[in-house]
């Protein structure tokens, strides 16, 4: 179960911008613990400094609600993975809203994924600045 939540660099970089949602489990060190989640109260315990371990489906969400950006893992023709970066604007038509990432071919999906989590990261940083 360890592959569905985001790496220690990526989920330190999420905590930096603000992310603060309820999470299964949190890096102690580099190292994924528990966060002795109650579902009934949807609470879980302080982790202090240490950043929380978010899954994928919580990050690419948290991205999209707070910094109105979103990624899409699409197959590419050489039957690797790639991925599509997108800034969600009012107007569609206004801006160019998505950034194709064609000079990387992933062999997996979940490495597509990563480097589209990662790649989302970095452009949220920049326009916080």
């Amino acid at each position: 179960m360890k592959h569905e939540f985001v790496p220690y660099e990526p989920s330190l970089a999420l905590k930096e911008l603000g992310f603060d949602e309820h999470c299964f489990a949190f890096y102690n060190g580099k190292f994924i613990q528990s966060t002795e989640f109650d579902f009934d109260s949807y609470n879980s315990i302080d982790v202090g400094p240490h950043p929380l371990a978010p899954t994928f489906s919580q990050a690419f969400r948290w991205l999209l609600k707070n910094h109105n950006l979103y990624g899409i893992i699409i197959p590419t023709i050489t039957m690797n993975w790639t991925f599509k970066t997108m800034t969600v604007v009012e107007d569609m038509m206004e801006v160019p809203p998505y950034k194709y990432v064609d000079a990387n071919d992933y062999k997996t999906p979940e490495e597509a994924e990563l480097a589209c989590l990662i790649e989302l990261i970095e452009i949220a940083k920049e326009n916080k600045q």
